[in-house]
């Protein structure tokens, strides 16, 4: 038997190997129509939901969907360009996928490639049950590209039990985004907006008691955890004091760099960087004002044009859905 594809990510900083990335997917883009969850979006967000939930993107904001698409291009370009293995999701493909629960909630976006999968040690878990009904269909363009690599790997692979159709706010709901790791501590972001209690407990039981879960309540105007908080490397993390009202014990002590939502910044994903390494960061553009923190402490900050995806809620480390971290 030959020897099997790595499958390990233990934390937030080891070397990137590999990187699934979402596309623009400009035909199917359709702007989600509006329902609770959504309530942390900007200004120009709701607006959308209101004024065009349920229509295609290309036919109503035609520059700024491919202007989404362009920036995801360029990101997995930049990463292919350090050796990073770079995967793609693919679109939907059947109309049954892409009309999946449109009477429930219309929209569709494909833009991301983390929320789908969670990797935590050798663990990979499929993701299908986030809060927002439009994004569950989103699990097929992620779906049959990752187990297509998963196969001859060393993973153990599962879904987690779906969620209902039928929206409450108590049923299982569980989003990377809300997921950072430490080794065997796992921290969950809890806003209302995304991952809930049960999904939380979910995770706690099936990763069982070598894992400590740990809740992370955040303010309710975030999506998720990896907006407002980044752990960089050991002892060093990044995070909005404003919008993460305590850290969890594990995470006091560490070294801080703290980001404020500057006027005129209508969302904050400032603490969402991809860590290559635990020497490396890409950041957006917009949040280049954080550079020179990161340099007086040896970490090499790569800043890029993402203000496209972060508009519809995807900053550079939820684009980025990781299999394989190590040194």
């Amino acid at each position: 038997m030959g020897t099997l594809r790595a499958v390990n990510v233990s934390n937030e900083w080891s070397k990137l190997h590999d990187a699934f990335i979402g596309i623009g997917d400009e035909e199917n883009c359709v702007h989600p129509t509006y329902i609770e969850a959504l309530k942390w979006q900007d200004a120009e967000g709701l607006r959308e939901c209101e004024e065009f939930g349920g229509k295609r993107a290309i036919d109503t904001t035609p520059e700024d969907v491919r202007a989404l698409g362009r920036q995801l291009d360029s990101l997995a370009d930049l990463l292919a360009g350090r050796g990073i293995e770079v995967r793609r999701s693919i679109p939907l493909r059947h109309p049954e996928e892409i009309h999946f629960l449109d009477e429930v909630q219309k929209g569709y976006v494909n833009h991301d490639g983390c929320d789908f999968f969670l990797t935590v040690g050798n663990n990979v878990i499929l993701l299908n049950n986030l809060r927002v009904t439009c994004r569950r269909k989103r699990v097929w363009a992620v779906r049959s590209v990752l187990e297509a690599v998963l196969k001859g790997s060393n993973a153990r692979y599962v879904a987690m039990p779906p969620c209902s159709p039928h929206y409450s706010e108590d049923d299982s709901y569980l989003e990377r985004g809300d997921v950072l790791m430490d080794g065997f501590n796992v921290f969950v972001g809890c806003s209302g907006n995304a991952s809930s209690p049960a999904g939380i407990a979910w995770l706690q039981q099936f990763l069982g008691p070598q894992y400590k879960v740990h809740t992370v309540p955040l303010h309710p105007k975030i999506l998720h955890l990896d907006t407002v908080c980044m752990l960089n490397r050991p002892g060093l993390l990044t995070w909005y004091p404003e919008f993460v009202p305590e850290l969890p014990m594990p995470l006091r002590h560490w070294d801080k760099i703290e980001v404020k939502k500057l006027p005129g910044e209508d969302e904050a994903f400032g603490a969402n960087g991809l860590m290559l390494d635990q020497n490396t960061i890409i950041l957006a553009e917009q949040y280049g004002r954080l550079a020179p923190e990161y340099e007086k402490r040896g970490i090499e900050c790569i800043t890029i044009p993402f203000d496209a995806p972060i508009h519809w809620g995807v900053g550079v480390r939820c684009a980025v859905g990781p299999l394989h971290r190590g040194d």
